[in-house]
């Protein structure tokens, strides 16, 4: 009794230990991470991202979806090659940006390892569709597992009897469509422009040779400087003529 019990015991734990680790692998698929070329100034960047450019949908940063005429879309089934365009890329001032990039109805893939009775959360999307199941290359007969579609993807369960055939810890391969987003980080390091050689005033030297920085410049009051002196020299004999004269007149009186 006590060795059923025990072996009772250790499956449960070993179910529950499945589950959790199929718990953890359930979470929500992380986006695919990308970075475009760095922008210097007066170039365009790109970024090639894995996909096909046929279903690139659109491509958005924190503030919504980028006008399409702002960038262009590139490659073939495999490889899709987003280029932003100078004239959005001079809009941007110095430091990071992030996008991110839309496919619509692609092909994704997942790997997992299945366990007996244990069904495997695939987090696919809302609106995916479930294509097929293989090991390495070789599809998977339907009649070896299930699927059941959920809110957040599908859930897989491998045949316990299927299972036995294979080495354990085989990886499975659950292919699917769906629509698929990437993230694409921009760094924006332009440079800060230079004065041109030569543009910058060195000293105070005319085109003629001569060094102008004590020259005053011309007001037209020198002009008159030797009238003014004149002048001042004709008053001060009239005022001393008259102070001369009085004094003479007190004498005789």
């Amino acid at each position: 009794m006590n060795k059923v019990f025990k072996k009772s015991l250790v499956t449960v734990f070993a179910a529950v230990m499945a589950v959790s680790l199929f718990s953890v692998t359930a979470s929500a698929a992380t986006p695919k991470m990308y970075n475009f070329t760095n922008y210097t100034g007066n170039e365009t960047v790109s970024v090639d991202l894995q996909g096909d450019y046929t279903k690139f949908a659109k491509l958005e940063d924190k503030n919504g979806e980028i006008d399409s005429k702002n960038y262009t879309v590139s490659g073939d089934e495999n490889k899709t090659t987003v280029t932003l365009k100078e004239d959005y890329l001079k809009g941007l001032e110095n430091g990071e940006y992030t996008f991110n990039g839309y496919f619509e109805n692609i092909l994704n893939t997942y790997e997992f390892t299945a366990y007996e009775n244990v069904g495997v959360s695939i987090p696919a999307g809302e609106d995916c569709e479930f294509y097929n199941l293989t090991v390495g290359e070789t599809e998977v007969d339907n009649a070896n597992y299930e699927v059941e579609k959920t809110s957040g993807g599908f859930v897989i369960t491998v045949n316990s009897e299927y299972l036995k055939t294979l080495p354990e810890n085989t990886s499975f391969f659950a292919h699917y469509y769906s629509d698929s987003v990437c993230s694409i980080t921009l760094q924006v390091e332009k440079q800060i422009s230079k004065p041109a050689t030569g543009s910058e005033v060195t000293n105070n030297t005319s085109t003629t040779g001569k060094d102008t920085s004590l020259v005053s410049p011309k007001t037209g009051v020198n002009d008159y400087v030797p009238q003014m002196i004149f002048v001042m020299l004709i008053s001060a004999g009239i005022f001393t003529s008259c102070i001369l004269s009085r004094k003479y007149k007190n004498k005789r009186n």
